[in-house]
């Protein structure tokens, strides 16, 4: 009898494990490969993160399985180390999640101060453990990094001297990119109350170098007319934000046009063409011709009568 019940007993303790297992119907499958804890949703501490920059990233991860997982270890691995752990580890630790539940996680993290302008990968490793065994999940989170941009604009230069009114003057500065990102689309324009409206287009500017602005605008009022003139310097970063930067050109010494010099020409045409020498000169000369030419008639005239009287 002993031996039955103990084969009995046996007996009813494999088909429970069998059960549990799924082995007969009514049991539950496990699938050890199958997720059961996924990221569902992340956000950054700023709009805006720049190289250098410290932030927070936060996510929430849920347990989609209907039973509780224990001894839960999250990891972030960043692909060459672009992001730092501040005043912390990059791992965290929760004892269990129940069924269907959630539970938040954030990471103070730095971001190097040589990044490239892009979006770099973070992954987020999800180590857990069930009653059936142990199992691994990663997501992946893209941290985009922008550089800052920033520009001077210098060496300003106008060549003042004798501007008319009318006259077309010359425009010259220098764009200074002081930035850590490249400036894009950089444009210049003149304009005011003594100029007329000029554009310049220099074109993309990378970190630490400089472009050049060359405008030819036309002076359309005097000085005493106003005393706004400026030189606007625009450009666009890499994700199409625009930027601009107003500098004052001062008032202009535009002076009326100056015409001394076709008055002096049109007084030198009016003059008499001749002088009181030149009369004198001309009137005795048309004495003498006409005392020539009578002598000359004369002599003409006694040698007919001689011939006559021959």
């Amino acid at each position: 009898m002993n031996r039955y019940k103990k084969f009995y007993r046996n007996m009813v303790r494999i088909l429970i494990v069998l059960f549990i297992l799924g082995a007969i119907p009514g049991g539950e499958k496990v699938y050890a490969d199958t997720p059961r804890v996924m990221l569902t949703e992340y956000s950054f501490s700023k709009d805006d993160i720049y190289a250098g920059d410290s932030f927070t990233l936060s996510f929430t991860l849920k347990n989609t399985y209907k039973y509780e997982i224990r001894n839960l270890k999250c990891t972030l691995i960043s692909e060459a180390g672009e992001f730092l752990p501040v005043n912390s580890a990059c791992t965290s630790y929760v004892e269990k999640i129940k069924g269907g539940e959630t539970v938040q996680m954030s990471f103070d993290l730095e971001a190097l101060k040589n990044l490239e302008e892009k979006a770099y990968k973070l992954t987020v490793k999800t180590e857990y453990e069930d009653w059936n065994g142990s199992y691994n999940v990663e997501d992946i989170i893209y941290v985009p990094i922008k550089l800052t941009t920033d520009m001077v604009v210098s060496d300003i230069y106008i060549a003042e001297e004798n501007i008319h009114l009318g006259d077309n003057i010359e425009i010259l500065a220098t764009v200074n990119n002081t930035g850590a990102g490249k400036l894009y689309k950089v444009m210049a324009k003149a304009e005011g109350d003594h100029i007329d409206t000029g554009t310049g287009y220099i074109g993309n500017i990378e970190p630490g170098k400089s472009g050049n602005v060359d405008i030819v605008v036309k002076t359309k009022a005097l000085k005493d007319s106003g005393v706004k003139n400026n030189l606007i310097v625009s450009y666009e970063s890499l994700d199409g934000e625009e930027f601009s930067q107003t500098i004052s050109l001062g008032q202009l010494d535009v002076k009326p046009q100056v015409y001394a010099d076709l008055i002096e020409v049109k007084e030198d045409t009016s003059k008499p063409f001749f002088t009181d020498n030149m009369k004198l000169a001309a009137v005795i000369g048309t004495i003498i011709l006409i005392i020539v030419i009578l002598i000359i008639r004369r002599r003409i005239k006694l040698r007919k009568l001689e011939k006559e009287f021959d």
